[in-house]
């Protein structure tokens, strides 16, 4: 049993007390044992502890992302593809500045791109949300297709997030908006699930410089509030 196996087994007799489970994630991703980290962070999302042990993997540096996407074409299971491509997307958004970032994402995406075909919402839902960290401009329109499409409230509302959050990875503002401003103006228009509309608006509010509406009222699913901030933000998208 190695060092790090010992923590680990130590802090998990403690109940894993947060200051030494940070140090213990953060000694997890300097190290080189980068096949444990992953086998843990599988067992985390299995046990559902929510350590957070994916936080350090990007330490592994460009040999971490070699194993993951090893792992990853081996693995047939869907549920484990979406989730080893997610964490490949997570690590690489915080890889960004590297060399190697454009080749590794331009790995990933297409498999990332054909998963998103999955018929389980929350499988796609979590590639939705990985797209919106990594994506390119060749992805604008996928989002924007299962933010007006997808039979999921929950897909549509994190695809609009997603054009939002590439504004913060990379992708140019201007651009985006100029793509995103009449399918934000009809999503928004035609949306039926109301928490769905209240974060569809919140993102175009960010994406646009807007404010439109609170995070509270969105959260708190206030209905008047929402219906609002609907008609202001539709009128202004189709400006």
């Amino acid at each position: 049993m190695t060092d790090l196996q010992k923590r680990y087994e130590e802090l998990k007799r403690q109940n894993f007390p947060d200051s030494d489970r940070i140090k213990f994630i953060a000694d997890l991703g300097a190290s080189e044992e980068i096949e444990y980290h992953y086998k843990l962070i599988c067992k985390d999302r299995d046990e559902g502890t929510n350590l957070n042990l994916s936080g350090s993997f990007y330490k592994h540096d460009k040999e971490g992302l070699e194993f993951l996407l090893e792992v990853l074409d081996n693995e047939d299971e869907e549920n484990l593809k979406v989730f080893t491509a997610y964490l490949i997307a997570e690590t690489l958004s915080k890889l960004r500045h590297r060399d190697f970032y454009a080749l590794f994402c331009s790995r990933l995406i297409p498999i990332m791109t054909s998963l998103i075909e999955s018929k389980d919402a929350l499988l796609r839902q979590k590639i939705i949300i990985a797209l919106g960290w990594i994506g390119s401009l060749d992805e604008i329109d996928i989002l924007i297709k299962q933010m007006l499409e997808d039979k999921d409230s929950f897909c549509r509302a994190w695809s609009a997030s997603s054009l939002m959050q590439m504004s913060f990875h990379g992708i140019d503002k201007e651009l985006l908006q100029e793509k995103t401003k009449p399918c934000f103006a009809l999503a928004i228009a035609v949306e039926t699930d109301l928490y769905a509309c209240g974060i569809m608006i919140e993102a175009a509010q960010v994406l646009f410089g807007k404010k439109w509406i609170s995070q509270s009222a969105v959260e708190e699913v206030d209905a008047p509030k929402i219906e609002k901030a609907r008609k202001s933000a539709v009128r202004f998208l189709n400006k």
